[in-house]
């Protein structure tokens, strides 16, 4: 896409929209303007930080040119989220060798032996055989939970670390080498050790979300050295190699199954594809984490007079300021936003662990087939992408993002009650075509609502309390899901009711948001507003 010039300042039409906006060319054609929104949150949170609001500008220090600087620290953000996709895409392999020998060891039929048994009966058949207290087609979902609580639980104490301590890339490092390990470790799934693999799938997707928030902390640095039209062209180069990345292993994973002839056999696929992923995450932690990426002093200070083993308390204690004074002062976008996100957010990032137990149980994919059918969730991003840019444009974000969860409800369903009794498996991928396009346009909408309602001169508290938030109920919709199946009720409907919570979510923001004039008022963005946030054709 050719750059656009700017246009100047804001100027709003007789219904209030905006027509014009910016003050920069953006670059990088459809990844460039869905990543963009976020350059405005994150170069807002570092003028707050050079302007003395959150603490005093730190030095970055002597380590070269400030180019070469911000293309380290920028390579280092990426090299540590590149392999282990955000929705953790390499866990759908072993999800699914998982969901296989734990129903083994519930003496259930699986494979060839359930597909005759199906085609005696002329029915589905359902095992009621547990193991471990649990129905083996809970297990998938218990994993979510586990992992969901312990992110609850410790991701408000793991920011105020990052925030106020300087051990932001010890941390970093530290979930990264325990992440490695565990991958390692999965090497070895087999009959006898799937219990054990499962506790620690539990603990990887938690040293994934630390991983994800520590590296999300460099952010207003990178923005600091580059500036905004610099840090715009590097988000989108990157994020493209990142999507690059995640469809590459998915291919090369299923190509490999497929060249050994063991594409019908879960379990050695999955060992493959631990092994492959142990040697390309190595790599790419190594190169991020200690080459590329520097120690980096606390963002914020602590008050003084506070002592160190007072600093956990004293974060925690602004997290609750924080949720006080936006329920007060931000009612016509910010604080439904928030309540959004609440719901939102965990039921699309359990669609991934969840959707492996429906594919197995109710449409009969292996392995590798679960492989392709990610692979083909991510091509439909990019087309989702397109859709969400034109959609945010006419209408608003707000109304964007509510159409989006509603989209997102309607596939799920219809897929759930519908791909299960499909003639070829293989159709699955049509849907899993459409719920990608839905997820390309959630999230970047998603991610431009929050750049628009975000107020000025508190990005960088609210931008830490957003991931917070995001994550409080994120065992809600799993566990549901669990108690459904281990009470003998399909898949299917498990799903509809995760699903749901999209909806719930889409309520809140149809019911209590204000217009969309309203809420820029509110955060103080009415009269300079990026290009995201534009309402034009």
């Amino acid at each position: 896409m050719a750059m656009r010039p700017s246009k100047g300042r804001v100027r709003k039409d007789a219904k209030g929209s905006i027509e014009r906006f910016g003050t920069a060319p953006v670059q990088g054609g459809i990844l460039g303007q869905v990543v963009t929104s976020d350059v405005l949150v994150y170069c807002s949170m570092q003028r707050k930080i050079n302007d003395h609001q959150v603490g005093p500008k730190r030095s970055v220090g002597h380590v070269g040119s400030t180019d070469a600087f911000v293309h380290f620290l920028t390579l280092s953000f990426f090299f540590a989220r590149s392999l282990p996709s955000k929705k953790c895409l390499r866990a759908v392999v072993v999800n699914a060798a998982l969901l296989e020998l734990a129903t083994e060891a519930a003496g259930c039929p699986t494979g060839a032996e359930l597909e005759a048994i199906e085609a005696e009966s002329g029915s589905d058949y359902k095992c009621t055989n547990k193991v471990y207290g649990q129905n083996p087609l809970s297990l998938i979902s218990n994993i979510a939970v586990v992992t969901g609580l312990l992110s609850a639980l410790f991701m408000p104490i793991i920011g105020v670390i990052l925030d106020f301590t300087p051990h932001r890339r010890s941390v970093g490092m530290s979930f990264s080498a325990v992440f490695t390990l565990i991958q390692a470790a999965q090497i070895g799934i087999g009959p006898k050790t799937w219990f054990p693999m499962a506790i620690l799938q539990s603990i990887a997707g938690f040293c994934f979300s630390g991983m994800i928030m520590t590296s999300l902390a460099y952010l207003p640095e990178i923005c600091e050295k580059a500036g905004q039209r610099r840090h715009a062209t590097y988000t989108a180069r990157f994020t493209a190699k990142q999507f690059a990345t995640q469809a590459s292993f998915l291919v090369l994973v299923g190509g490999l199954s497929f060249a050994f002839g063991i594409a019908d056999d879960s379990v050695q696929t999955a060992r493959m594809s631990q092994a492959l992923n142990v040697v390309l995450v190595s790599i790419s932690f190594g190169v991020g984490w200690c080459v590329y990426t520097p120690s980096r002093p606390a963002s914020r200070e602590l008050p003084e007079g506070t002592r160190r083993l007072g600093t956990i308390a004293y974060g925690m204690g602004q997290n609750l300021r924080t949720a006080k004074s936006i329920y007060a002062r931000y009612a016509k976008g910010l604080r439904w936003f928030l309540l959004a996100e609440l719901f939102a957010q965990p039921s699309v990032g359990a669609l991934t662990s969840v959707s492996v137990v429906y594919l197995s149980s109710e449409v009969g994919l292996t392995a590798s087939d679960i492989s392709v059918f990610f692979f083909v969730v991510l091509v439909g991003t990019i087309p989702g992408a397109k859709v969400a840019l034109v959609v945010s444009r006419r209408t608003n974000p707000n109304t964007s993002w509510q159409l989006s969860m509603l989209c997102l409800f309607a596939a799920m369903v219809i897929g759930a009650f519908t791909v299960g009794d499909a003639p070829n498996k293989y159709l699955s991928l049509v849907w899993g075509f459409f719920v990608g396009g839905v997820l390309g346009w959630f999230y970047p909408t998603e991610n431009l609502f929050f750049s628009c309602v975000l107020p000025k001169g508190q990005e960088a508290e609210i931008s830490g309390f957003r991931v917070i938030s995001s994550m409080v109920l994120s065992w809600l919709p799993p566990l549901l899901f669990s108690i459904l199946v281990s009470n003998g009720i399909d898949a299917k409907y498990g799903l509809t009711v995760m699903a749901s919570f999209v909806l719930i979510a889409a309520m809140m923001l149809k019911l209590g948001t204000g217009s969309w004039d309203e809420i820029l008022e509110e955060s103080g963005r009415s009269e300079l507003v990026e290009d995201r946030c534009a309402d034009q054709p």
